[in-house]
């Protein structure tokens, strides 16, 4: 729990609630003993009467103040509401009445009325008043419990929903893995030259993937870059079996995607779809305008799909989920799949 400052409490609050309880001494005796009194009063008794119903209500708040201060070290709310009530109240009425004692002690000009009824009437206010303190501490005290609950549980979620995106953005198909390490193999062998390069593309790609893997959002025209490297080791391995497209767009300079969601788009439609040099698979990424991108293929799909997990699409729609942002559209025809989604717009 925080340390709170009662600055500007103590500054106009004081004086505010010496108004009120002057008021409320006023109403609450007979107009005609008032007025008796008010009689024989000077500009200075005025002042002097005043200044007491200041110091009256400074001596309320502030003993609330500081038993509130004192019982949070050594006897605190939780668990145990009710004691706790019950004693911060009955220590500020036995300090108020000792107080007023004291106070009435002194032997004041007969014109102020001071008497034992005034004495009944303060102390009766101050009960009322310390019951009334009472009650505002405690609900002060679990207010900032309650505000501080809910900031430690936001804090808790936003690292949650950070850690979650980590992981997606770390999520890699093994089959990715072993289908290139199994053709630098072959390469290695047949064409020696043609490995290095591929070698050199995949590290590339990985390279990328670590150094933007902190980062929730990059550059279109960045992953589009990185998307040359990827096709790079499909050319390799299908040769013209797949021909990709990308449309040139201003947006690509100004707005960006969460990393990988190209790849991940693209990686989709060649394994859920069969081709050849015959019968190419065509993937289009174009910029319908200047918010959404679109990544499209003609559909080629294969007689007997092996298991699918689907890791691609859900893992784009779980990232855009936990960034609070349109989740992609997927429409589907007899001859095309197409995927749309949203840009960001970069800061």
């Amino acid at each position: 729990m925080q340390k709170h400052s009662y600055k500007l409490f103590r500054l106009y609050g004081y004086p505010g609630f010496g108004v009120l309880l002057y008021l409320i001494m006023v109403l609450i005796n007979p107009l005609e003993r008032t007025m008796a009194s008010w009689k024989h009063y000077s500009v200075l008794d005025f002042i002097l009467e005043f200044t007491f119903s200041i110091f009256y209500a400074t001596v309320l708040f502030e003993t609330g103040i500081q038993i509130t201060t004192a019982l949070n070290k050594w006897y605190n709310w939780e668990g145990r509401i009710k004691s706790r009530f019950a004693i911060q109240v009955m220590t500020q009425i036995l300090t108020i009445y000792i107080l007023i004692t004291l106070f009435f002690q002194f032997r004041f000009p007969a014109r102020f009325g001071y008497d034992e009824l005034m004495s009944r009437q303060i102390l009766i206010i101050g009960v009322i008043f310390s019951l009334l303190i009472t009650a505002v501490f405690a609900a002060e005290h679990f207010f900032y419990k309650w505000r501080d609950a809910s900031s430690r549980s936001l804090e808790l979620e936003q690292h949650t929903t950070q850690a979650q995106l980590e992981a997606l953005k770390l999520q890699l198909d093994p089959h990715f893995m072993f289908n290139n390490l199994s053709i630098v193999t072959a390469l290695i062998e047949d064409q020696p030259k043609t490995a290095i390069s591929y070698i050199s593309k995949l590290s590339s790609i990985y390279r990328y993937m670590l150094a933007n893997r902190m980062r929730n959002v990059i550059a279109v025209a960045e992953e589009l870059e990185f998307i040359k490297a990827y096709l790079y080791l499909y050319e390799i391995r299908y040769g013209d079996g797949i021909q990709i497209s990308v449309e040139e767009s201003k947006a690509a300079a100004s707005q960006g995607l969460p990393p990988l969601t190209l790849q991940l788009l693209i990686e989709n439609a060649i394994k859920h779809s069969v081709f050849s040099l015959d019968y190419p698979l065509r993937i289009n990424i174009r910029f319908p305008n200047n918010d959404t991108i679109i990544v499209e293929n003609n559909k080629t799909v294969k007689v007997s799909n092996d298991y699918s997990s689907k890791l691609g699409l859900q893992n784009i729609n779980e990232r855009y989920r936990l960034m609070n942002q349109p989740l992609p559209v997927v429409t589907e025809t007899n001859s095309c799949f197409m995927v749309e989604v949203a840009m960001f717009t970069l800061n």
